[in-house]
């Protein structure tokens, strides 16, 4: 599902699958009629201004140049003849090596103009997982492998969250491969539940995310997120597909309950055997967040090629790092991020349920600050280190917090089972970089097992790494938390690629 894309204003401003394939059509038509009159008119031209003269030359002034060029080719040997045959192929080599350098040469940074700096340096703060955990250290960034064919071009996934803007790209290949990528920490307060608050210090966190991951394209596809999805189910009767659609954007207003002038929607119809009625799914969000954010990453320099929503890139990711396991059962994907925790569930690869719960690593962070008395700095870094273990001088601080998480996380699941009777969860599927926290898996899975029935109980938390299957220049110290931290961004990226 896309929710909304940048290759022209009326696409941007379309509100359903529909529409946008009704403008894209209408784009189409309008290139096709354009270059058909400029080849016409090209022709018109040609016959009558340029036949005259393409006629007087051929019958006086041809013969003589033939003429000519004969006795010329006589004078050569043989020798000359393969000289004037193989000089031009000298110089193919020569044309591929540079057309290969000027495409992998970074572009230069967008002016500062474009960027919104503010009038003065913006500090940034240094409390986020990359920089306070001791034992794990940014690498430089990958040397850009070689490409596979001449039409492969990378893309960018950029995932800015609350604590930390994550850019990865990503080349096509088997396996997919991590170019280049770079993590600088969300200055505090300047994104809150996806909406920009200060401007000038997220373009100077996004300028310092460019300068060091040296990216060498622009085109990218995005999230914003802290976005509450809107998630409905629909069952219409077997109708043609072209009612359908029809059916569908008359329902939208009448199910969701919203203006579709303020909202961004799309649908996805599930395959069924004919003669049966059609599921539905519905997915909307407010447009103005996403058109806003859209906007500012155009500012910064950046060719923003599509707006997906997160937990499809985190589905996408985790596809590659199962190796497509959980694109059959039922399986829930937790994004324990830094802001808040998405929360999503997928059965057979479809998304059922999507739920932003208000609780994240930050609200660890203040409890430890709050009863400890600590900074945030030093809390974030105590936090990293020992988690939830049961031995942590902490741990009295972090648990009621970490119960008010996993109440969410069970009632959600829950919720879905009493919808869907006779389903069970086959995994849960954790990503973020608080997934990393020091016993969080063991005692997510255990909450679980003890409120769940027992025949919703055969299941496994896994933490998801799409790092595994992929080629990727990451030091192996730092390869758990650079796949938790990047996996949002991989899926945005292998949506394109």
């Amino acid at each position: 599902m896309r929710l909304v894309t940048q290759k022209d204003k009326s696409q941007t401003k379309a509100t359903t699958r529909s529409e946008r394939n009704r403008a894209t059509r209408r784009q189409r038509n309008r290139s096709a009629w354009g270059i058909a009159g400029v080849v016409v008119g090209l022709g018109v031209a040609f016959a009558v201004l340029g036949w005259p003269w393409f006629a007087r030359f051929w019958q006086e002034d041809a013969p003589t140049l033939i003429s000519r060029f004969a006795v010329y080719a006589e004078r050569l040997n043989h020798y000359s003849w393969w000289l004037l045959a193989l000089g031009p192929l000298a110089m193919v080599p020569i044309l591929a090596r540079t057309f290969r350098r000027i495409r992998h040469s970074p572009p230069q940074v967008p002016p500062a103009a474009s960027l919104r700096f503010p009038k003065e340096p913006v500090p940034l703060p240094r409390s986020s997982p990359a920089e306070s955990a001791p034992p794990v250290k940014p690498t430089p960034p990958v040397n850009p492998a070689p490409r596979r064919g001449l039409f492969a071009r990378p893309v960018l996934g950029i995932d800015v969250g609350n604590s930390q803007i994550k850019i990865v790209e990503v080349a096509q290949g088997q396996p997919p491969r991590v170019l280049r990528q770079s993590i600088v920490p969300t200055p505090r307060e300047s994104v809150e539940n996806g909406l920009i608050r200060e401007p000038a210090a997220l373009s100077a966190a996004i300028f310092e995310a460019i300068s060091r991951g040296g990216f060498s394209t622009r085109r990218a596809a995005t999230t914003l997120t802290g976005q509450n999805l809107m998630l409905r189910k629909l069952t219409l009767p077997p109708m043609p597909k072209r009612e359908l659609r029809a059916a569908i954007d008359w329902q939208i207003e009448q199910v969701l309950q919203l203006n579709r002038e303020d909202t961004l929607t799309d649908y996805s119809v599930m395959p069924t055997r004919p003669g049966e009625p059609s599921t539905v799914i519905l997915v909307a969000m407010q447009r103005e967040p996403i058109i806003n954010f859209v906007d500012f990453m155009q500012s910064a320099g950046f060719e923003i090629i599509r707006v997906d929503i997160e937990p499809l890139a985190v589905f996408r990711a985790a596809l590659l790092a199962t190796e497509a396991r959980v694109k059959q059962g039922t399986h829930l994907v937790c994004d324990f991020g830094g802001g808040t925790t998405n929360l999503s569930i997928f059965r057979e690869g479809v998304l059922q349920t999507a739920r932003v719960v208000s609780l994240g690593g930050n609200q660890l962070t203040r409890a430890v600050m709050m009863e400890h008395q600590l900074d945030f700095a030093a809390a974030e870094a105590a936090k990293i280190r020992h988690g939830f273990a049961p031995e942590n001088p902490y741990f009295t601080s972090l648990l009621p917090t970490r119960d008010r998480l996993f109440g969410e996380i069970v009632t959600t699941v829950n919720f879905f089972l009493a919808e869907n009777k006779g389903v069970a969860i086959d995994s849960v599927q954790i990503v973020g970089g608080n997934s990393l926290l020091p016993c969080l898996a063991e005692q997510l899975e255990q909450n679980l097992r003890d409120v769940l029935r027992s025949e919703h109980k055969d299941f496994h938390v896994a933490l998801t790494n799409p790092l595994t299957r992929m080629a990727h220049g990451v030091q192996r110290e730092g390869l758990g938390w650079y796949g938790a931290s990047l996996c949002v961004a991989i899926g945005l990226a292998l949506g394109e690629v």
